[in-house]
């Protein structure tokens, strides 16, 4: 006889039945859930690859924090469809795309993030500098005993290491920050132009006004900033007074204050002497005359001197709001880095670096076939930038004495021409020189009249970057893998001759201009004229990583 299920094994298929179908709802409802997520991921990556092609057909500017493209900016611009939904929630996605710009890689960063919440990144300049002090610092960051909110600078040049900043082109020391004002006043690391400070010592700021270097400062230099940086720079009290021959020992022997209130400026005696590490191999003026009618200067071993009419080196001063900076340690070759990024010559910075491909076979640009020039000025259709570095071989100035520079000169035949020979003509234009004659004193203005028209020539005196900016004895100031041919001379060429035009004037390894005859050799350092339309395949823009030509 059959015998049928008792209740208790009934109970027990049951039970198996329950949870086989348990585990298999289980294992389905994960597998949906996943394969939702998966969907989510997927409807993830096109918003952000949509972002990353937005970013490559627009310029979305150097960013140093994080901000954000919402999905209906996308949508609006064609890059996204609209009402996106969840495949989780099948609800309407929401959210942005947050953006910042990866100096290290050179290249943006998208993220998803759905409460569209934007984080800090990566902090304040003043807050990484405070990162330095520890309380009782007698050199390196010390606090100001007088005015707690107040931080500087002070020590030898193997004590205050970590204070360089990349700003707006330029490489920056930094003197001084306000904790409470927020703001921090910079030094240019390297003299930027050689000139004479004025034909005479001022007794008044009116006459301070009307100097040369004040003109240089506050009207060439800083119509050469971006506006961005223009607008982060604050009114500064410079110290232009008279004072006695200042010593360590007595650095208040002030004769007659004068004060003016000045965008850019220059460093004082009082500033210079509590620094400490601000001397380099190289002459560079100071804002302080003497009663004797001299312009005060910084030369070898730190010592200050008159100097009354010749030219030196010129490092403006400047007084800026603090600023959001994006990586770097505050060392000579990874400076504190601020950065606005571009990927065409017709947005670069006056100051920023191009490697500009070269195929000659003279080793002019070393084994990298790669060029380095930095930006000297911008025009509506061109930019003009210098050598940063000198030709391997140096050459006479001119075989025509009696006239000025002409592109018929053995320095054109010689060396211009053949360098010019190796750089591709695409990337090249035509563009003016300044060939006026000078002499040691004169209005740097003098020697940009009358005028050349060729697409290389020298530098000009009282131009950006017609300095010893580039370290010729290899001192310590600039970094020096950056350099080319760094010691291929101890000086170089302008375009500028004297007034007897026998003499041709050039820049030592000390800052200074000088003269010197036609038929002496001196070093070449090309400047040439780019077309502004060119874009860059790579880089930053700093000395270690220069905008690529494409």
């Amino acid at each position: 006889m059959k015998k049928g299920f008792t209740l208790v094994e009934l109970l027990g298929v049951i039970i198996i039945l329950g949870v086989l179908a348990l585990i298999t709802f289980l294992a389905l409802d994960k597998s949906i859930k996943k394969s939702q997520q998966n969907a989510l991921d997927k409807t993830i990556e096109n918003i952000e690859r949509a972002a990353y092609n937005y970013s490559s057909e627009n310029d979305l500017g150097y960013e140093v924090k994080f901000k954000t493209l919402t999905l209906t900016d996308l949508a609006a611009k064609g890059y996204l469809e609209e009402n996106i939904i969840n495949p989780v929630t099948n609800d309407p996605l929401k959210g942005c795309v947050l953006y910042r710009w990866d100096v290290e890689n050179n290249q943006y960063i998208f993220e998803y993030n759905e409460k569209c919440e934007v984080p800090t990144f990566p902090g304040s300049l003043i807050e990484n500098l405070l990162k330095q002090y520890t309380e009782g610092n007698q050199v390196g960051l010390v606090k100001d005993e007088t005015n707690p909110n107040l931080y500087y600078y002070t020590g030898n040049k193997d004590e205050v290491t970590n204070n360089f900043l990349w700003y707006g082109g330029h490489q920056w020391r930094v003197l001084e920050f306000d904790t409470s004002a927020k703001t921090l006043i910079l030094i240019t690391q390297q003299p930027l132009t050689t000139i004479a400070i004025n034909k005479n010592a001022w007794t008044t700021e009116e006459e301070y006004n009307n100097s040369y270097v004040n003109n240089w400062l506050n009207e060439y230099f800083w119509n050469s900033l971006e506006s961005d940086i223009q607008n982060n720079i604050q009114d500064n009290v410079f110290d232009i007074g008279i004072y006695n021959v200042v010593t360590s020992q007595n650095i208040n022997n002030l004769i007659k204050e004068i004060k003016t209130t000045k965008k850019v400026g220059l460093l004082s005696q009082l500033q210079y002497l509590r620094s400490g590490y601000l001397g380099i191999r190289n002459y560079f003026g100071l804002g302080n005359v003497s009663d004797e009618n001299e312009f005060y200067q910084v030369g070898y071993e730190n010592s200050i001197s008159g100097n009354s009419k010749y030219d030196v080196g010129i490092r403006p001063v400047i007084k800026i709001l603090d600023i959001d900076v994006t990586s770097g340690d505050g060392s000579l070759t990874n400076s504190y880095r601020y950065f606005k990024n571009t990927k065409s010559a017709e947005s670069v910075q006056v100051g920023e670096y191009i490697n500009v491909p070269y195929s000659g076979n003279d080793n002019a640009c070393g084994n990298d076939k790669l060029c380095t020039f930095r930006v000297v000025k911008k025009e509506s259709d061109k930019i003009k930038v210098v050598l940063n570095g000198l030709l391997p071989l140096e050459s006479e100035s001119t075989d025509n004495p009696n006239t000025t520079i002409s592109t018929s000169d053995g320095i054109y035949l010689k060396s211009l021409n053949p360098f010019i020979f190796n750089i591709d003509k695409n990337y090249l234009t035509t563009g003016t020189f300044g060939i006026g004659s000078y002499t040691e004193g004169d209005n740097y203005l003098i020697a940009q009249s009358p005028k050349l028209s060729a697409s290389i020539g020298l530098p000009t005196i009282g131009e950006m970057f017609s300095s010893n900016d580039i370290d010729m004895y290899a001192v310590g100031y600039v970094d020096t893998n950056t350099i080319e041919n760094l010691k291929a001379s101890d000086s170089y060429w302008t375009m500028n001759k004297k007034t007897n035009l026998t003499y041709t004037y050039y820049i030592n390894d000390e800052n200074r201009s000088g003269s010197q005859r036609y038929t002496t050799s001196a070093g070449i350092r090309p400047v040439i004229y780019l077309k502004s339309s060119l874009k860059f395949i790579g880089g930053n823009g700093t000395a270690q990583n220069p905008y690529v030509l494409q």
